[in-house]
This record gives C-alpha cells, sequence and structure tokens, in this order.
C-alpha cells in the first residue's frame, strides 16, 4: 500500500541527487583509487629503499634464500578474488536473482519524493558498486602503507647477506669489526649484480603478504558476518570464516619459514591489514550507506515528513538532508503511530495515516 504525505511540498534542486552528482562521486571515487594505485606503483617500483647497514654478528640476517611457498601472485588473487568475485558478487546476485530480496528492476527504479518521480540506480546495482569501491579504496591503501613503510624502514630481510654478497668477508674480520656496524657504501658493497633482488633484500618490514590478505580476509569475515543469513546456514558460515582465518594465517607463517620476514614483519602486516579491514568495513562502508539486509526504506522530507519510495531498498543517499529509519526504530517521533517491516516482501505497510 503506497502513502504519501497530504501536503506536498515541489522538490528543490537541492533536495533530489541529480544524476550529474552521481556522475561526479564516481569519478571522484576513479580519480581516488587511480592516485593511490599511482603511488603504490611507485614506491613499489621506483624509489628505492633507505640503505641501511649491518652487523657481521647478525644471525637474523644470515639465511640461505629460498622461494616463495606462496608466490604474491597467489596471495592478490586470494585477497581479492575470493572476497569480491567468489563471495561478495555472488551473494549480492544470489540475493537479487534466487533469494528475490531486490525490486524486479534490475539496473534502474522509480522513486516518488514530494509528487515528483525520479528515476535512479536500483540497491542491486548501489551495492555492487559500494562494495567494490570500498573494498578497492581500503585495499589500495593497505598496499600504500605497505609499500611506503618498507621503503622509509629499510629492514633487511632474513636472506640478506645470501642476496646482496656483501664484499666483506665477516669470517676474516677482527673482534672489534665483526662487532662494528658495517655501512653500505663504505664498508662494503653488495657483490651480485641483479639490483632488483638485492632492493627487495632491504624491504622486509612489513610483510607484503599478510597486510594485503589480512585486509581481503579480514574483510570477508565482516561481509559474511553482516550479510549471510546464519538462519540457513548455521554452523556453516562460521567453519567459513574460521577458514579463512587459517589460511591467512597460514600464508602469513609461509612468510616467516621461507625466510623472507622476521616475525615482527608478519606480526605488524597482520595488524596493518585487520585494521584498515576494520576502519573500511565499520565506517567508509556506512559512510556510502551500504545495506546488507536490502529493507524497504522509509525517508522523511526536510520538514520531516515521513515519505514512502515506489519500491523498497531505494538507496538512502538519493535525497540529500535524508535519513534512513531502521526496522526496529520507533516512529511517532517521525510522525507516524507504527510500522509494519515484512522481510519475506519488498515493501513497507502503515496501519496509520502520517
Amino acid at each position: 500500500m503506497m502513502l504519501v504525505p497530504e501536503t506536498k511540498t515541489p522538490p528543490t534542486t537541492t533536495d533530489i541527487y541529480h544524476h550529474s552528482e552521481t556522475i561526479w562521486r564516481v569519478i571522484i571515487d576513479i580519480i581516488t583509487l587511480s592516485v593511490l594505485l599511482t603511488v603504490s606503483a611507485i614506491s613499489h617500483f621506483l624509489i628505492q629503499p633507505f640503505t641501511r647497514g649491518f652487523f657481521c654478528s647478525d644471525t637474523t640476517i644470515r639465511y640461505p634464500y629460498k622461494g616463495d611457498t606462496v608466490p604474491i601472485y597467489a596471495a592478490i588473487i586470494l585477497s581479492i578474488g575470493l572476497p569480491i568475485v567468489w563471495v561478495m558478487w555472488s551473494t549480492e546476485f544470489a540475493k537479487r536473482f534466487y533469494f528475490n530480496r531486490y525490486p524486479k528492476q534490475v539496473f534502474f527504479t522509480r522513486l516518488e519524493f514530494c509528487g515528483e518521480k525520479v528515476t535512479t540506480i536500483t540497491p542491486f546495482v548501489r551495492n555492487l558498486y559500494i562494495l567494490t569501491v570500498v573494498f578497492a579504496y581500503g585495499y589500495l591503501s593497505t598496499w600504500v602503507l605497505t609499500e611506503i613503510t618498507k621503503n622509509f624502514v629499510g629492514e633487511l630481510r632474513p636472506h640478506f647477506l645470501a642476496v646482496c654478497q656483501p664484499s666483506i668477508d665477516c669470517s676474516t674480520l677482527t673482534t672489534n669489526q665483526f662487532n662494528s656496524y658495517l655501512q653500505f657504501g663504505i664498508n662494503y658493497t653488495c657483490l651480485n649484480t641483479d639490483s632488483g633482488l638485492v632492493r627487495d633484500a632491504r624491504r622486509s618490514f612489513f610483510s607484503g603478504h599478510t597486510s594485503p590478505v589480512f585486509f581481503g580476509f579480514g574483510w570477508l569475515v565482516m561481509y559474511i558476518h553482516v550479510s549471510w543469513s546464519w538462519r540457513h546456514l548455521g554452523i556453516l558460515g562460521h567453519i567459513f570464516q574460521t577458514g579463512l582465518a587459517i589460511l591467512g594465517l597460514y600464508i602469513g607463517y609461509s612468510r616467516i619459514f621461507d625466510f623472507h620476514h622476521h616475525w615482527n614483519d608478519v606480526l605488524v602486516g597482520g595488524i596493518v591489514g585487520s585494521l584498515v579491514a576494520f576502519v573500511s568495513f565499520k565506517f567508509i562502508l556506512n559512510w556510502r550507506h551500504y545495506d546488507p539486509d536490502f529493507l524497504p526504506y522509509v525517508v522523511s522530507d526536510k520538514q520531516g515528513k515521513p515519505n514512502l519510495p515506489l519500491d523498497g531498498g531505494i538507496p538512502i543517499n538519493i535525497l540529500h538532508g535524508t535519513h534512513r529509519i531502521s526496522p526496529n526504530d520507533d516512529l511517532e517521533a517521525h510522525g507516524s503511530n507504527r510500522n509494519y517491516y515484512n522481510h519475506d516482501r519488498n515493501y513497507a505497510e502503515q496501519d496509520h495515516q502520517f
């Protein structure tokens, strides 16, 4: 049953989110992500890390060089493909086409506001876009933090001596020289001609495998918690979340027993990735008004008069100066006595006039 306020006020240009504003938001998102990607690429490929010396007595950098148990491309595929493609997109598509949680319209729908009808994108498209953009923003932010920190700190990897092949022989040094700090370019140089490998051996802190993996898996654990139907899945969802945690820990542990990172590199990488995932999911995703439940929206105009959209799930940020009223809120303060929500139907019914 469609109810509208008795007194209709014509919308102004500040009431309705015009298409041009939506386009500008998309453009700003693209620019922001492009800047983050550029900064990350420059930090990874062009900026030289801090050139740190070493002590011959330091046993933490005397491990042999070995390959990766989990290559970096595998970590990237797992941390992006698993959350975005396999889980989040498939979940959103399932809610749209299988569980029928969205309106019938797939891409565009109609919104009535103060007697005027406005065409806007559906919650299905909007949620997919918000999930993808916010995830990409958090993921690239994690990479930027990782790459910049690696270059600023310049910590030596556990296999540094094996890769660098220093021109000085520690076994021939006196006791004082053995315990002295050896500076690059003054006391030693690296004989290995593979400059890329030597450069990478100076970028141990913090782990570039662990931080994006913990971001992607941490994000996915939170997404599953708020988006999956626990009533139907039961313990299956918890098993999947536990499996993600175990896989993330294994990838982090592999960096230690492969002698590519110290334990503190992996620990800090996991903390940074988890923190960025929490902040982006908890705050940025809410700021962008992602709705995991696709319940009907009740919006009010600037005069506080409630107004129902043509169908459930219209994005709340289509309108300026509006707010969402959740299903459990008391609507008396908003001009209505009661509001009944039916989770199996995509609209709201009210038994009292506004």
